[in-house]
């Protein structure tokens, strides 16, 4: 499903059953929205730290990586609670490098390249949905392989 797009009547009145509501927002952020309002209405709203904050999910920015960088911040500075929706992988070979995603200093291979690694040179989008909970998210690509990175950074 994707973000800002309707989505099933089934889904929505599955929704407006566990948000006790009488009628229901038509896209998803909407819908998130209500549901983040009613559980903290009802004081299951988490702890603080590891609750999401949906507004402005569909005000996202983008930022480009180029080939052979290493921890580039994705963001002015970047910080603690910033939103990657996903990594659009570039390769310039079908032998393209790796693409590692870091948060902070915490890091992840999400792409691992290498010999014939791709059988062709379409771009892939590798999608995330995560904030960072430990400082600005940070990009390391290998040769021959960029990335656009998007979501909501500092």
């Amino acid at each position: 499903m994707n973000v800002g797009t309707p989505y099933s009547q089934a889904a929505r009145d599955a929704a407006l059953a566990a948000i006790g509501g009488n009628s229901f927002p038509s896209t998803l952020p909407e819908l998130l929205e209500q549901v983040v309002i009613a559980s903290n209405a009802n004081g299951s709203g988490g702890s603080g730290t590891s609750d999401v904050n949906i507004t402005g999910v569909n005000l996202g920015e983008y930022e480009a990586v180029a080939a052979s960088q290493t921890a580039h911040v994705l963001g002015t500075t970047g910080a603690v609670g910033d939103y990657i929706a996903g990594l659009l992988v570039v390769p310039a070979t079908t032998s393209p490098g790796n693409v590692i995603l870091l948060d902070n200093a915490t890091s992840k291979t999400v792409f691992t390249g290498g010999a014939s690694s791709v059988s062709n040179l379409v771009p892939f989008f590798i999608p995330c949905g995560f904030k960072s909970l430990n400082g600005a998210w940070k990009v390391t690509t290998g040769a021959n392989v960029s990335v656009i990175a998007s979501g909501n950074f500092s």
